[in-house]
């Protein structure tokens, strides 16, 4: 077998496994506490249209704020979003709900966190924990 054969198919076999890694990471995933409660809580959220509505679009508005405000009027967006934030959680479900997301993404960041850290990968500079 040529070197450029040994080669490709080195290649193939690592992509094999790294998709595999993948599957495995997607399954403990999906049998994780965060995201079956998550998946049971959305479900029950599915069941009121309205107030589905109402928790996306609040969602909406907090990726928009952390995401696309300018310096000037920053604070008093995120002090609005707070203020209506706890007006909101006032519902159980609502509040169920955004503390389940909460979880997910959390572990999301886990994921990603521990990928960073143990891939040797310049970013150029360091990130403060």
């Amino acid at each position: 077998m040529s070197q450029i054969n040994q080669e490709n198919e080195n290649i193939m076999n690592q992509k094999t496994q790294m998709d595999e890694a993948l599957d495995g990471l997607i399954h403990a995933i999906h049998e994780s506490p965060e995201y079956k409660r998550y998946q049971d809580i959305r479900a029950k959220v599915h069941e009121l249209p309205e107030l589905e509505q109402k928790i996306h679009a609040f969602r909406k508005k907090n990726y928009e704020t952390q995401n696309f405000a300018d310096e000037w009027d920053l604070y008093e967006r995120v002090d609005g979003l707070e203020r209506e934030g706890a007006e909101f959680r006032k519902d159980p479900l609502v509040n169920e709900y955004l503390d389940a997301e909460l979880a997910i993404c959390r572990l999301f960041q886990k994921i990603n966190w521990e990928i960073v850290q143990n891939i040797d990968f310049d970013l150029g500079f360091e990130i403060d924990k």
